[in-house]
């Protein structure tokens, strides 16, 4: 029996050599092995609206016997690499030295900024930011863990007097804020790990709207990076371990140098206009700050 990691890798090796309908079934478990696990082959079938054979296929495809094997294997990755309990002891059990401590720490985040000159496309990276230039409007989309680099990103663009709208709303509201995305504007999703419900209706309603999408994620599998139409890749550090935010906050920045780079005499202006409303309306004659 092949290994529950193992398993999981071999989908997303194999994907693009799939059948249609085998190609199907990799989609929803990849987008959803949380809820596969406790699936029955016919719940699954039902589900998909293909046949139990076709399951099996797949799963014979992928070097098991059959379906219970392959939802065992699925159950095993579940429990060891995924919930947020596992990934934090990982991410503990990785540190060399006892008690913690700092340095270690931040070697890894160095190792994963390093890491990240490598993966990062620098063709993509430009075409991000001259995306960003040339947009009426950006749409900056990300929820829970993700909502700081949303803000981040919205509150320095901001400052170029680039209208940017920071998104971290799910369902009906989510719905809401697409409304208004034209194909003139540009969507930018921080999204990782894997394709939500929330994160899909996102990417749909994009792609049908004809909006373009920069995504900045940490996974190229296909489920995750159709629709997208620039892909910064953002390695966050080992599956199955607590994942960092310095890397996806570097490019942040260095998206931010970027523009402002472009932009040249008019992000330098506009920084000069603020510095300007902010000493007439904050500080009193004298440089002290006033009380408000």
């Amino acid at each position: 029996m092949i290994t529950s990691s193992d398993s999981y890798n071999r989908i997303l090796e194999s994907y693009d050599t799939l059948p249609k309908q085998q190609r199907k079934i990799a989609d929803y478990i990849i987008s959803h092995y949380d809820e596969v696990v406790f699936f029955s082959i016919t719940k699954l079938a039902a589900t998909l609206d293909v046949s139990e054979a076709t399951i099996v296929r797949f799963a014979q495809n992928l070097g098991h016997t059959g379906f219970p094997e392959l939802k065992e294997s699925l159950t095993k990755y579940y429990r060891e690499y995924l919930t947020p309990g596992e990934r934090m002891k990982r991410s503990i059990k990785e540190l060399p030295d006892d008690p913690f401590k700092y340095e270690s720490h931040i070697k890894k985040e160095i190792t994963l900024l390093e890491e990240s000159v490598g993966a990062l496309d620098n063709k993509s990276f430009i075409k991000a930011i001259n995306k960003i230039i040339k947009a009426e409007r950006l749409f900056i989309y990300g929820n829970a863990g993700n909502e700081c680099l949303a803000n981040h990103l919205t509150f320095r663009l901001s400052r170029f007097k680039m209208e940017a709208y920071q998104y971290s709303v799910s369902g009906k509201n989510l719905v809401d804020s697409l409304v208004r995305v034209k194909k003139k504007d540009l969507v930018i999703v921080f999204h990782f790990y894997k394709p939500t419900i929330d994160f899909r209706i996102l990417m749909n309603v994009c792609l049908d709207k004809g909006v373009p999408v920069l995504l900045i994620t940490d996974s190229l599998i296909p489920p995750m990076i159709k629709g997208a139409d620039t892909i910064l890749l953002s390695p966050r550090g080992s599956r199955g371990t607590f994942h960092t935010q310095v890397v996806p906050m570097a490019i942040n920045n260095a998206l931010v140098n970027g523009v402002s780079s472009k932009l040249g005499e008019k992000a330098v202006e506009a920084l000069e206009e603020l510095t300007e409303i902010r000493r007439k309306h904050y500080f009193s004659s004298d440089g002290q700050s006033e009380e408000y």
